[in-house]
């Protein structure tokens, strides 16, 4: 039976957007639902640095926190660009590294991100014993963050892309992620002419998902290894927030993963 792309699962007072096919380690992105925050936050925003009231976005994380059964801290400054951080014990939690992605094979280690439109990647080797966690926009899409995370989980914790599990978070969807020709023609130059590379009008439409699909097959991840969520954060404003649709006034999803749960 081929498992499901995604589930859509609810979770104390909220809803999990999680991926079957990585099978029992703790993962999930968060919805914007079962939280504290009150108006452009409402509820589960999870942003420390959305402008919300920060004793409620405490509140939130520990909310999220107790649904996934996992530690939740700010592991990353995100920078738009594709470095990868490996976190090697309990320690390397305690401050956030300047890259956007992480990776970690301590059990004791769990791995988070916040997004509002960009891509969450989850990575999973149950041989080597490995994690990863990326946050792609479009710079970073187009410039391989997706690739990097596989070859450092390689080159770092002796993961191999064969055994790679890959899953493609809720991110905003070519329906509505339109940009100018400048950007349009990054695209071109990295993956030539594509379908998911299309004009509309005046403005260039971008699937963001398949982008980065890309990347991680050219680096060996099998397509059959690789799963989605297709629901595009910038439509969906009953589960999501998205930086696009409210101009960047909004909360943050956050996205976390962990090999095992706490004790």
């Amino acid at each position: 039976m081929k498992l499901l792309e995604y589930a859509l699962e609810p979770r104390g007072t909220g809803w999990l957007v999680t991926f079957p096919h990585l099978g029992q380690v703790p993962h999930a992105t968060s919805t914007r639902q079962g939280g504290v925050s009150s108006g452009i936050y409402d509820s589960l925003n999870l942003g420390l640095m959305s402008g919300d009231d920060l004793t409620l976005v405490d509140e939130n994380r520990r909310i999220f926190s107790r649904m996934l059964g996992i530690p939740i801290v700010q592991n990353l400054s995100m920078t738009h660009g594709v470095r990868v951080a490996h976190l090697r014990t309990p320690q390397d939690m305690e401050r956030p590294h300047d890259a956007d992605a992480c990776i970690s094979n301590h059990p004791e280690v769990s791995l988070s991100l916040t997004t509002a439109d960009c891509v969450p990647i989850f990575f999973y080797d149950a041989r080597a014993g490995a994690v990863g966690l990326a946050h792609a926009g479009w710079r970073g899409t187009v410039n391989g963050i997706a690739a990097r995370v596989v070859e450092e989980m390689a080159d770092k914790l002796g993961s191999q892309a064969r055994h790679l599990r890959v899953a493609l978070g809720p991110a905003i969807g070519l329906c509505c992620f339109e940009v100018g020709d400048e950007v349009a023609e990054e695209f071109h130059a990295q993956y030539g002419s594509q379908a998911w590379i299309e004009k509309r009008a005046t403005k260039w439409h971008i699937d963001l998902h398949q982008a980065n699909r890309v990347w991680l097959e050219r680096v060996g991840v099998s397509p059959g290894n690789i799963r989605s969520c297709p629901l595009c954060t910038c439509c969906r404003a009953d589960l999501f927030y998205s930086w696009r649709r409210e101009s960047g006034k909004t909360g943050r999803l956050l996205s976390a993963i962990a090999l095992k749960p706490l004790d």
